[in-house]
């Protein structure tokens, strides 16, 4: 990619987040807070390269990574779930999984990922419960056929939670989830002001 390319390829996205990081902090400290991060930061460049996904950005405790096929990217989902399930000290980390077209620019030595997408793949990751990942319809499709109960070690639980609207969002998204048993909490995103099962009024702000 030439200093003044842009591409535009379809990829799958990820967003990760960690739950009650503020808590932490308030918890254990800064220190130990901070040695905990370091080890979350581990695990998800570790499997990031087991997985074959590239890092794109780190905002604070959160990661949005890219892989060029959603069975990879739902796999880095599951075993990060997992590493986070068994390694108790480490907060629950959310995770959201999505794919379609964006576009690649260069951006301070590496790479810029843009386009509604992103956004809306953010917005997923926002919906996912401590210790769940959450993925698009489109995404399950792709991948259930591509993920045996070797990929993990055990079988993938699928789960459909139905479409939902997203604030800001013209159409709706087809919201499932890919799991183990034991270990991911397969329950429906709550409904917010953000995010409302499709056909259902918007939550209304309460004012007292």
């Amino acid at each position: 990619m030439n200093s003044n390319a842009q591409t535009s390829r379809v990829l799958t996205l990820v967003f990760t987040d960690l739950a009650d990081s503020t808590a932490l902090k308030t918890e254990r400290g800064d220190v130990a807070a901070g040695e905990l991060m370091a080890r979350h930061r581990d695990h998800v460049t570790r499997l990031a390269g087991d997985c074959g996904g590239r890092i794109i950005d780190w905002a604070g405790d959160g990661c949005f990574l890219t892989f060029d096929t959603s069975s990879a990217g739902v796999l880095f989902g599951l075993k990060l779930q997992e590493t986070h399930h068994w390694e108790s000290a480490l907060p629950k980390v959310r995770v959201g999984v999505h794919m379609g077209e964006v576009t690649e620019k260069p951006f301070d030595g590496g790479v810029r990922v843009e386009g509604l997408i992103v956004d809306l793949t953010a917005r997923i990751s926002g919906l996912a419960a401590p210790g769940q990942v959450l993925i698009s319809g489109a995404v399950q499709q792709s991948a259930r056929q591509r993920l045996g109960s070797d990929a993990v070690g055990k079988p993938i639980r699928w789960e459909t939670h139905g479409v939902y609207t997203l604030k800001g969002f013209d159409e709706p998204v087809d919201v499932r989830e890919a799991g183990l048993d034991g270990v991911a909490p397969f329950e429906a995103p709550m409904r917010s002001e953000k995010a409302w099962p499709a056909g259902e009024a918007q939550a209304q702000t309460r004012v007292d």
